[in-house]
């Protein structure tokens, strides 16, 4: 191995399951072509495990937890709703659109700033998109950033617009 596919093994080594959903949402890590099993590109997929797969993985008593917790007060809001948040003291909107082909059946759209009209599958995807550009900027990294469930606060739901 030279050195530059050293550096490169130590790079992707260094990738957290965040870094890849970024990577795979932007359309930058092909999927495997099935008709091709000799393809050498990466195939991410993010299934869960089975009942019978999960209850065989040991996990500590804090790992479980955090798993448990990971998954409550998790629901999407209806189709048309505007999020917002603010980071750094700029302003951010998206909006929940329909999406069939994700397991959620939405995706959000971002309204405002530069990454406007991208379209994400998951609420911290939209937000590292979102804020992308300001971060760079700013050269904040990902300060402040841990978790798109609770960045984004519902602002309006544009489907009960009208409704009495």
């Amino acid at each position: 191995m030279n050195a530059e596919e050293r550096k490169l093994a130590q790079a992707a080594a260094s990738l957290t399951v965040e870094d890849f959903r970024y990577l795979q949402e932007h359309g930058m890590i092909p999927t495997q072509d099935a008709g091709n099993p000799s393809d050498t590109r990466i195939a991410v997929t993010h299934a869960a495990p089975t009942q019978p797969e999960a209850a065989s993985q040991e996990t500590s008593p804090r790992e479980s937890k955090k798993r448990k917790r990971r998954h409550l007060g998790r629901e999407w809001p209806e189709t048309g709703a505007i999020l917002e948040a603010d980071y750094e003291g700029t302003h951010y909107e998206v909006e929940v659109i329909p999406a069939p082909q994700y397991k959620s059946g939405k995706a959000l759209r971002i309204l405002t700033g530069n990454a406007a009209g991208q379209v994400s599958h998951s609420m911290s995807g939209a937000m590292f998109v979102a804020t992308e550009s300001q971060r760079k900027r700013q050269g904040l990294g990902r300060k402040g950033l841990a978790n798109g469930w609770a960045f984004w606060k519902v602002r309006e739901e544009r489907a009960n617009e009208g409704k009495t």
